[in-house]
C-alpha cells in the first residue's frame, strides 16, 4: 500500500477530502493527517508516509517553503498540492520542484477524480520505480524482457504470467522484467502466442550487478538499434550479451548515407550496393530520419524506377525493422536496374544523364537551357539528346514543360494561390504561354482543372 498523509489547516476539509476518495482503489491507505506544517514535519520524521496531499496555506511554515522544506528532508517523499484555487504562480514554482500533479480542492468533489488519481497513482509509480532503479542491482547472471506493442497485450502477457507461476514486474505498461532462473524455451514458446512482428523477448546475460538504472538505459538506447539491425521475419526472440549490447556498429551519418545511396554506382554494382546497405543499416538515424531520408532516395531515382512519388509514405508507413527497408531497397533497386545499362560507358553516361534530370527538377522555376546542361554533363549536344530521349522518351524541353506541368497541378489543386503566381511558381514568366501549354496537355485551362477538381 501507498502510505498517504493528508495536510490542510481546515479540518472540515481533511475529512472530507479523506472520505470523497476511495483510496483503497488506487492501492493507498490514509495513515494520518494534521493542520500545521510543523506537526506533519514530525510525523514524517518519526513514522513517515509514502505520498503528501498538503494544501499550500497553514499555520507555520507555510506554501513553497513548506515544500522545501519537505524536499530537503524527505526527497524520496511525493507530493500532490491541494489549492482552493487556481494559484498559477504558486502551482508552477511547485511544479518545478518535482510535485507529482496538483487539484482544486472543488475538483475533488466531482466525478472527475477518479482520473486524477488513477494519474498520480501511475505517476506516484514511475517516479519510485526511477528511485529503485538508481539502487538496486540485477542478482542473477541473466534476465528476460518481454516488450509487448500496446496496453492490452502487456496486460494478456501479465496475466498469461501470472497464471503460470511466473514471477515478473513491470517495467512500464508494455514492458514485462522476468528473473533469469526462467527456462527461455518456456518463454520463447509463450511469446509466440502474442504478435510476432511487433512484440520482442529478449535474455540478456553477463548483467550480474549492473543497475537497473543502467540495463533499461542501454534496452533503450543501444537495446532497440541493434533489434532494429537484426531482426528477421517472424522471429521476436533474441539473445545478446550486456557488453555486446553496450558496443557501438560503426555506421554513417544522415548526411553520408544520403550521399552514398544518390551514388549511381551504389545502384548498379553488387559489391558497392552491398557495402553501401551495410553502412546505411548501421547508421545512427531516428525513426523521422530515415523515413525522410529513404523519401529523397525514392525521389531521386523515381526517373529511374517509373515509382508512383506519391505512395511513399503508404509503402513504408508500417515499416519496423531493417529488413522490410532492405527489401523496400531492392525493389527500387530492380526497377532502376532496367533502365541501365551494364558497361561502364553506358554507366557513366546514364550517371550524367540523371544528373541532368536531377538539376532540371530542382531549377524547373526558372529559366533552364539546354546549353547549361550540356555544361554539367560534359556531352556534346547530339549525344545528350540522343541519349536523353531514350533514356526519358522525350525530349528536353518537353521533359520540361511535363515536370512543370505536374507541378502546377499540385499547386491549383493544394493552393487558393492565382493563375499568375502558380505559373511563376513552375517556371512561367508569361501567363499566357502557361495557359496554353496546359491546355496542350490537361485538356482544360487551369481554372476549369481547379473548378473540376474541387467539385
Amino acid at each position: 500500500m501507498i502510505r498517504v498523509y493528508v495536510v490542510d489547516d481546515e479540518k472540515l476539509v481533511r475529512r472530507g477530502i479523506i472520505g470523497l476518495i476511495d483510496w483503497e482503489k488506487y492501492g493507498m491507505e490514509v495513515v494520518g493527517d494534521s493542520g500545521s506544517s510543523m506537526e506533519t514535519l514530525r510525523f514524517l520524521q518519526e513514522k513517515g508516509a509514502d505520498l503528501l496531499f498538503s494544501d499550500l496555506e497553514m499555520p507555520g511554515l507555510s506554501g513553497i517553503a513548506f515544500l522545501q522544506e519537505v524536499r530537503r528532508q524527505f526527497p524520496r517523499l511525493q507530493v500532490v498540492v491541494l489549492t482552493m484555487h487556481q494559484e498559477f504562480e504558486l502551482i508552477q514554482q511547485a511544479l518545478r520542484m518535482g510535485i507529482l500533479d496538483y487539484i482544486t480542492k472543488a475538483q475533488i468533489e466531482e466525478e472527475n477524480v477518479d482520473a486524477f488519481m488513477q494519474g498520480v497513482r501511475k505517476r506516484y509509480m514511475e517516479v519510485e520505480w526511477h528511485y529503485q532503479r538508481q539502487e538496486r542491482k540485477v542478482e542473477t547472471e541473466k534476465v528476460y524482457v518481454w516488450e509487448l506493442p500496446d496496453i492490452q497485450q502487456g496486460q494478456a502477457a501479465a496475466r498469461e504470467l501470472e497464471r503460470q507461476g511466473m514471477a515478473f514486474e513491470l517495467l512500464d505498461e508494455t514492458t514485462l522484467l522476468l528473473p533469469g532462473a526462467l527456462a527461455f524455451e518456456r518463454l520463447k514458446a509463450m511469446a509466440q502466442h502474442f504478435d510476432r512482428e511487433r512484440s520482442t523477448l529478449l535474455e540478456i546475460t553477463q548483467v550480474l550487478g549492473v543497475s537497473y538504472d543502467r540495463l533499461e538505459n542501454a534496452l533503450q538506447s543501444a537495446g532497440r538499434r541493434r533489434l532494429f539491425e537484426d531482426r528477421k521475419p517472424g522471429c521476436c526472440c533474441y539473445t545478446y550479451g550486456f557488453l555486446e549490447l553496450l558496443q557501438e556498429r560503426g555506421g554513417c551519418t544522415r548526411e553520408e548515407a544520403l550521399q552514398l545511396s544518390l551514388q549511381m554506382a551504389f545502384m548498379a554494382r553488387d559489391e558497392d550496393y552491398q557495402k553501401g546497405m551495410e553502412r546505411i543499416r548501421t547508421a545512427a538515424l531516428s525513426v523521422e530520419e530515415r523515413i525522410a531520408l529513404f523519401y529523397r532516395f525514392d525521389l531521386h531515382w523515381a526517373e529511374f524506377s517509373g515509382k508512383d512519388i506519391s505512395q511513399y509514405f503508404e509503402e513504408t508507413g508500417h515499416f519496423l525493422w531493417w529488413y522490410q527497408w532492405r527489401e523496400w531497397f531492392g525493389q527500387v533497386r530492380e526497377r532502376v536496374l532496367v533502365g541501365i545499362g551494364g558497361t561502364d560507358a553506358e554507366l557513366a553516361t546514364m550517371e550524367e544523364l540523371h544528373k541532368a534530370m536531377n538539376y532540371i527538377r530542382e531549377h524547373m522555376d526558372r529559366d533552364i537551357t539546354l546549353e547549361e546542361l550540356l555544361r554539367l554533363t560534359g556531352m556534346s549536344k547530339s549525344h545528350f539528346s540522343r541519349k536523353f530521349k531514350k533514356l526519358t522518351g522525350r525530349t528536353f524541353v518537353t521533359y520540361l514543360n511535363d515536370l512543370r506541368i505536374e507541378a502546377a497541378k499540385k499547386y491549383l489543386v493544394e493552393t487558393r494561390q492565382p493563375i499568375y503566381w502558380v505559373a511563376r511558381q513552375v517556371g512561367y514568366a508569361d501567363e499566357r504561354y502557361f495557359r496554353r501549354i496546359f491546355r496542350e496537355r490537361i485538356g482544360e485551362n487551369p481554372r476549369q482543372f481547379r473548378e473540376n477538381y474541387q467539385k
